[in-house]
């Protein structure tokens, strides 16, 4: 079947969530899935190449007067995220596993007084043809340069030079229950 539907669909939910942005290109079709969400604040700048498709829910969040960026034949997974308070741009034909999180921001805390609602971001910035595996958290402030491959579960913060593959290892140990005699 044809997803002519959805394709109509996502049009219409974009251009309505559009209306609070000071710049907002969508170019082409998107594929988001039906239960996709998205929050744009005021001021926000939205611009969405041609054929950007998820399955399942994709969360988009941009804060007021932040800046998203995603190019073309860029695809998320299942339950992907994305909260952006300042910048984040992703390259053209990046693929996104199950359970990505890219957050820009982090709630402001001291030691006196614990944490608050207020927030520092950062730019994040994923350059074109990136894999990024399930499970992989992207902090504020990374850079991920173009041909990387990030493995499952990682968690990124800093540069990551182009052509790279990252994975973190883990130690799996394993241990004989004992019985009771």
């Amino acid at each position: 079947m044809k997803p002519y539907a959805r394709v109509l669909w996502n049009a219409i939910k974009l251009r309505i969530h559009g209306l609070r942005c000071t710049k907002y290109k969508v170019d082409g079709i998107q594929l988001f899935g039906w239960d996709s969400k998205f929050v744009f604040g005021n001021g926000s700048k939205i611009s969405l190449s041609e054929r950007i498709s998820s399955d399942g829910r994709l969360t988009v969040i941009v804060g007021n007067d932040a800046d998203l960026e995603i190019g073309k034949y860029v695809y998320f997974n299942e339950r992907a995220m994305i909260s952006c308070q300042k910048k984040i741009e992703i390259g053209y034909n990046c693929k996104f596993g199950p359970n990505v999180t890219i957050i820009d921001n982090d709630h402001c805390f001291n030691a006196n007084n614990g944490v608050n609602s207020g927030l520092v971001s950062t730019p994040i910035i994923i350059g074109k043809n990136c894999w990024i595996g399930s499970n992989v958290v992207i902090l504020r402030g990374s850079i991920i340069e173009d041909n990387c491959i990030i493995g499952a579960g990682c968690i990124i913060k800093g540069t990551i030079s182009k052509g790279s593959i990252v994975t973190q290892e883990r130690q799996q140990h394993v241990k004989t229950i004992e019985t009771e005699e």
